[in-house]
């Protein structure tokens, strides 16, 4: 298994993993459930990876489906490290969103288009995008928010790389002082090793990357394969097919190429923070 302690994406692998030993089986959900004394739906809980799986069901499960010894361990271990606690997990997300992911992720590939990244956010500028709801909600969503920038320092840091339009950081959500704050802040977390940050300038006019934001989170060897993110009017749209993520890939890329280079970046950053103190 790899260093990585990593519950949420473990849990998926497995639910995968029991869902293609099935298949191989030749039973059906309700087949194996039956045999499992399951319901259905749980079963397909499990495989979908919505639901933590106790080892001893997932041996089950393995002796159900015929699988050989070797495959046993592998599975077991999977199994072991999906119901670990996840160190990097920040209270009161649910296991599977998209919060929970990223902390387990080792690689964010970010678009934004209307506002801040935000794990380069401010806690004042994050302070102002949360509208809904009463106060405590509102400040449980800061709390989250600004909790995820954490990924970003220590030992084994995230690495993130954040593409955003001009446009998103010139938009007046706070008050000019404490966007200028933000734009140095972005400037600041640039500086780390582990960050890159690129601007794609509001002269640039028409390019694909008006279409949406999107996201891009890579996890640790020998887990699961890339997960894409999609944003949309009600929150954003989990992509896990190989095609799908392909092409957020490519776009990305395509992005990465058309945006000025970090230093160019990091200067456009800076004049836009001095106009805003002016």
């Amino acid at each position: 298994m790899a260093r990585y302690s990593v519950p949420s994406i473990r849990r998926l692998q497995l639910g995968r993993e029991l869902r293609d030993r099935r298949h191989r089986a030749g039973l059906t959900l309700e087949q194996a459930a039956e045999d499992l004394d399951m319901s259905p739906s749980g079963l397909h809980r499990a495989e979908q990876g919505s639901v933590t799986v106790h080892p001893l069901h997932v041996r089950a499960m393995a002796e159900l489906y015929r699988v050989s010894l070797d495959d046993l361990e592998h599975l077991m271990a999977i199994a072991r490290e999906a119901i670990k606690r996840n160190h990097n997990l920040i209270e009161g997300v649910t296991a599977n969103s998209y919060p929970a992911l990223e902390s387990e992720a080792v690689t964010v590939r970010n678009f934004q288009l209307a506002t801040v990244p935000g794990l380069l956010q401010t806690e004042d500028y994050a302070r102002a995008l949360f509208t809904v709801g009463d106060t405590r909600e509102k400040n449980r969503n800061l709390r989250i928010r600004m909790g995820r920038a954490k990924r970003l320092f220590g030992e084994d840091p995230l690495t993130l790389h954040a593409i955003v339009d001009e446009t998103a950081l010139v938009r007046p959500i706070v008050e000019p002082a404490l966007l200028a704050a933000q734009m140095r802040h972005i400037l600041e977390m640039s500086e780390l090793p582990n960050i890159t940050v690129q601007v794609v300038p509001a002269q640039i006019g028409m390019y694909s990357g008006l279409t949406g934001a999107f996201t891009v989170l890579t996890f640790p060897e020998d887990t699961i394969a890339d997960i894409g993110y999609v944003d949309h009017a009600a929150g954003n749209l989990q992509l896990v097919k190989e095609s799908q993520v392909s092409d957020l890939i490519t776009k990305f890329k395509r992005l990465a190429k058309l945006a000025p280079g970090e230093p160019d970046s990091r200067d456009l950053v800076a004049r836009l923070a001095r106009d805003l103190s002016t």
